[in-house]
């Protein structure tokens, strides 16, 4: 399968500003951890902004796992052996995860932290005297997903390797079986993680309490790339599964609220043995999936044209945004904290200035990296 098919690149743009959003509306009231937030104490701009956080949980970063499997064979086959595909991704994803955590995530803990006092003496007095000190200080943030990636990158450049030479696996069919056999695997599979690990506990900076589908959806996408599923998808089928998403993202607030969500118990939904964690681990996978396969057909049939140049520059910074995104959420919001709005006004006002603010900085970042290249060519 091509993996620059424009409507995939037109979905991880488009999912990338969903992630900018998401943290943003984080800060300002809904459900999720992040470096500052404020206005905890709006009950209605919890109750929107973390129905809008959980419906975005249900689908974009799994919808992001997929497109990278979708993508993974040709990238492999193009790299001449599980060495040198492994090697290219260490370049991609490692050297932006090194960056992240020892020069941007230090940055933001002075945010998170409240210290009194400027950046530079937070990093003067906290950081720079002893830099392995408190190693929670350093971490993946939001680029946990690079992490995964890599994992999950390595399993399959493993699978390749111990495979190579033996007879091709026939493509698997997408059929209304290994569909709802998917649902079923992964809603038991939450169930059982979170008894142990529940939503917000984390392993080496991963919530496994959402991996059973990030894991299904990665390589799913790898056997979606080689039985050519994305072009099997159908609008009657897309309607079918918009339908029960909508149903869902209706029917979640209810559920929530007969839960004891309105009284401040979340902690049911993200875990053990409550009737809250197993709806919650059933909804989550069916309304997640059925939001994406509307976004994949929408996006195939309607978006699948060729892109202008700006969407062209869009989609080539959407990863560069995704890596530069959380000190910009933060600092803009941090900076607006004395702003007297309603904590949803800010979160639209902050929400659009950062988004706006993510892709001009990776945009020119990207024309700095061009102009120099083509310098030390005319220069070599």
């Amino acid at each position: 399968m091509n993996d620059r098919l424009p409507y995939l690149d037109r979905i991880k743009t488009f999912l990338t500003v969903l992630v900018v959003l998401h943290h943003t509306a984080i800060t300002y009231g809904g459900e999720g951890s992040w470096y500052y937030t404020e206005h905890a104490d709006s009950l209605a701009a919890q109750a929107v902004l973390t129905l809008f956080t959980a419906v975005n949980q249900s689908f974009f970063m799994g919808l992001f796992f997929f497109i990278s499997g979708c993508v993974t064979p040709a990238s492999y086959d193009r790299s001449d052996g599980a060495g040198r595909f492994m090697a290219k991704r260490l370049v991609r994803f490692g050297v932006p995860l090194a960056v992240y955590m020892i020069v941007i995530d230090p940055v933001l803990w002075y945010v998170s932290t409240g210290y009194d006092g400027s950046v530079a003496d937070y990093l003067r007095e906290r950081v720079f005297p002893d830099p392995l000190r408190g190693v929670t200080e350093f971490e993946p943030g939001p680029l946990w997903f690079l992490v995964a990636l890599l994992l999950f990158n390595a399993a399959y450049a493993f699978y390749r390797r111990v495979t190579a030479g033996r007879a091709s696996v026939r493509p698997f069919a997408l059929t209304s079986a290994r569909v709802f056999g998917y649902l079923a695997a992964v809603s038991a599979a939450n169930f059982i993680v979170r008894l142990f690990l529940p939503v917000g506990e984390e392993v080496l900076s991963l919530q496994l309490g959402y991996f059973p589908a990030y894991v299904g959806l990665f390589f799913g996408g790898i056997a979606a790339s080689r039985g050519q599923w994305l072009e099997r998808l159908t609008t009657k089928a897309a309607r079918r599964w918009g339908a029960a998403a909508i149903a869902l993202v209706v029917l979640l607030p209810v559920v929530m609220a007969l839960g004891g969500a309105l009284d401040g118990n979340t902690d049911a939904f993200m875990g053990g043995w409550t009737w809250q964690s197993a709806v919650y681990s059933t909804v989550d996978p069916i309304m997640g999936l059925g939001i994406s396969y509307v976004l994949l057909v929408r996006f195939r049939d309607r978006r699948n044209g060729p892109m202008s140049r700006m969407g062209r520059a869009l989609s080539g910074s959407a990863f560069l945004v995704f890596v530069l995104h959380a000190p910009i959420v933060t600092y803009v919001s941090y900076g607006l904290r004395d702003l007297a709005l309603h904590p949803l006004v800010k979160f639209a006002l902050v929400g659009g200035l950062a988004t706006t603010l993510c892709f001009a900085i990776a945009m020119a970042v990207r024309r700095s990296r061009a102009r120099a290249s083509r310098t030390v060519r005319r220069a070599a």
